[in-house]
């Protein structure tokens, strides 16, 4: 049984490239512990990441057609209207090699998989939630005598007829130290793509947000997991003797356990990170409501230099409706501990959602403002923009759908639209989405070199990644170039024009239902005022 593991291009669209929502980071080591676990029962297995190694499409397809395999896996993410490009390459591969099995599985086709199924008869399979031991099995099963017995394996879809059926879901994986460490891309192809290596220390998220299908992915009681701290000591052993590298992340959707018992584990891995005989740097996502300046404090020492914070929000009425645990004070609390450890901040923030309110826009430009948040242009336009995408999954996606408020739309219906609730924030959310994006386009990310002394991107609302499978590949990966001479005063005139053209938004969007004609002058006022600053005459 000869196994092929794919991650395909990652192929975007000028309105997706900002977008970083169709898989969570710990997505990005997927393939690998797929790969791992096949390996470890057994089988022959080859990964074919060509993301990481940006391959073209027709690069990607004349490797698959070359390549001998009889079990095709694929980890499908959500590309928007480009995914039919990604199942247009696997139904060639299907016509040109009949007899292969092609699986699916991540998240996208784990929430996707009646359509897919449906709609595309040539996938034989999907894997729902943890793929390893779904693509373990699968493999067992078609190299045995059986040729059906795959059809029962728990976890699994797949059609009967023209039926797409789903088999009961897999139990979660508990024990994640018994799993093999994932298998990774050459080390010389990370060292020049300036990748992290990614380190998977849990899975699964105690918390509850709408905006969030991690949990759901898992399973709907799959606990938060942790691997103990000596197994994440191992494996980063095992890295960094295979590579040399001393840089790390941590891609768990939340870096710390519940609880005092949480707490603990995170101080037992920080003395043991400070035992290791190279000095290590890393960087990690966590709450507000996680963050003790005693912890974090041991963890600078161990080597901590940047954190993505899921703040979310500056009002407690959005955090409310999120249903995100954490309150005003606490994200306050949060970022004044970790600016006055040292430690590089990147945000998730959420400016607009379906029940977002003037007063609520208004408090975050305040709270961004009072916490110094808004540091350069590009920083500020992608928080001002920031709208939340509902993907299928999501707890928003079905509440929204149940209250006739949401339309499933795009690709398989994946990816909800909707209308915020308020016209006037509507109206706020469009004009600032047109107005962020020519910032974007003028910065080229130049202005983050120096905002807050010389800046390594991580993974969330403020950057872009593309989610590859063994080490993710960050758009904004390793030292943004310093701008230009004589660009610096651009930089700065036009930082303070979003946040003064934003506030008197906010107070114009108040005075009346504004109509399609104020949304165009308001754009058309918004981008000359951003020629204005940029190059002053």
């Amino acid at each position: 049984m000869r196994i092929l593991l794919l991650n395909p291009p990652l192929l975007t669209t000028p309105h997706t490239t900002d977008l970083v929502v169709n898989a969570p980071l710990s997505a990005c080591l997927v393939t690998g512990y797929a790969g791992a676990c096949l390996q470890q029962a057994g089988f022959e297995v080859q990964v074919a990441d060509a993301d990481v190694a940006g391959w073209t499409m027709a690069e990607t397809a004349a490797f698959l057609s070359g390549a001998a395999y009889d079990l095709l896996g694929v980890h499908l993410k959500f590309l928007w209207e480009r995914t039919p490009e990604i199942l247009d390459l696997l139904a060639a591969v299907k016509r040109q090699k009949p007899a292969v099995h092609l699986n699916l599985y991540g998240h996208y086709p784990t929430f996707a998989w009646e359509t897919l199924l449906r709609e595309y008869p040539f996938i034989d399979s999907i894997a729902r939630g943890e793929p390893e031991f779904i693509l373990v099995e699968l493999a067992r099963q078609l190299a045995g005598p059986d040729r059906t017995a795959w059809r029962r394996i728990e976890g699994l879809a797949r059609r009967e007829g023209d039926k797409a059926v789903g088999n009961p879901l897999r139990p979660a994986i508990v024990d994640l130290d018994a799993l093999p460490f994932p298998l990774r891309p050459p080390a010389d192809l990370i060292a020049r793509r300036q990748m992290h290596h990614y380190i998977l220390g849990s899975r699964g998220c105690f918390g509850r947000c709408t905006f969030c299908y991690l949990n759901p992915f898992y399973g709907p009681e799959a606990p938060w997991r942790g691997r103990s701290p000596e197994n994440i000591i191992k494996e980063i052993n095992a890295v960094h003797r295979q590579t040399g590298s001393t840089s790390f992340y941590f891609a768990d959707a939340n870096f710390f356990g519940p609880g005092e018992k949480g707490r603990r584990r995170i101080l037992e891995l920080a003395a043991l990170l400070k035992e290791l005989d190279f000095p290590i740097v890393f960087g990690l996502e966590c709450r507000s409501s996680d963050v003790e300046e005693e912890v974090f404090a041991r963890l600078v020492e161990a080597g901590l230099r940047d954190v993505f914070l899921g703040v979310e929000s500056g009002a407690r009425s959005a955090l409310d409706r999120f249903r995100k645990g954490t309150t005003v004070a606490q994200n306050e609390r949060a970022l004044k501990i970790l600016r006055n450890l040292g430690i590089h901040i990147s945000l998730g923030f959420i400016n607009f959602d379906p029940g977002a309110t003037l007063e609520e826009i208004k408090e975050n430009l305040y709270f961004l403002q009072r916490m110094d948040l808004l540091d350069c242009p590009t920083t500020t336009a992608h928080l001002f923009f920031h709208r939340l995408v509902v993907l299928r999954g999501m707890p928003a996606y079905g509440q929204l759908l149940e209250q006739g408020r949401l339309h499933p739309a795009g690709f398989t219906g994946h990816e909800g639209e909707y209308q915020i609730a308020d016209p006037r924030v509507e109206a706020l959310a469009r004009v600032m989405g047109a107005v962020a994006r020519r910032t974007l386009e003028f910065t080229r990310g130049e202005d983050l070199w120096g905002a807050a002394g010389e800046k390594i991107c991580s993974a969330g609302s403020m950057c872009v990644h593309g989610a590859g499978d063994g080490e993710a590949g960050l758009e904004c990966s390793g030292t943004v170039s310093p701008p230009a001479n004589g660009r610096w005063e651009a930089f700065n005139r036009l930082n303070m024009f979003l946040q003064s053209f934003l506030s008197g938004l906010i107070d114009e969007a108040a005075g009346g239902n504004p109509a399609r004609e104020w949304i165009e002058q308001a754009v058309e006022k918004g981008l000359k005022g951003i020629e204005k600053v940029v190059r002053p005459s």
